[in-house]
């Protein structure tokens, strides 16, 4: 063969491999047409909604932080005033409990004392 007709078919190889490039691209440009005009309403609305609901999700997150703070100072304050509570408790049993005693011991000596007092007029009554 001859180098010229060597260099024709190299040029009709180059032709198809540029027209085979050019269909692949075609196709592709098509395919992906295609594709988007498929997925992208639904990827589009599905975005929408993942957005409204990441927004909902952070709100949420940032009003349980916010809550769990406060729980947090209310567990503390509670426990502070349980504390004084009880204290405040034992105290009014304590106090309670030795007024009593003092009640019952001025009971105790008041009732002695006219005990002996009754002694004294029942021996009168008996001497007389």
């Amino acid at each position: 063969m001859s180098e010229e007709k060597l260099r024709d078919q190299i040029n009709k190889i180059a032709v198809e491999i540029e027209k085979i490039e050019a269909t692949a691209k075609q196709k592709e440009t098509y395919i992906k047409s295609r594709i988007e005009e498929e997925f992208g309403p639904k990827m589009g609305e599905i975005e929408s909604k993942l957005q409204s609901y990441q927004i909902t999700l952070n709100d949420l997150n940032e009003k349980i932080d916010d809550l769990t703070s406060k729980r947090k100072d209310l567990v503390r304050i509670i426990k502070d005033l349980e504390k004084e509570h009880n204290n405040l408790k034992k105290d009014k049993e304590k106090e309670l409990n030795e007024k009593l005693k003092a009640i019952i011991k001025e009971k105790q000596t008041k009732s002695k004392a006219i005990d002996r007092e009754i002694k004294m007029i029942e021996k009168e009554l008996k001497t007389s």
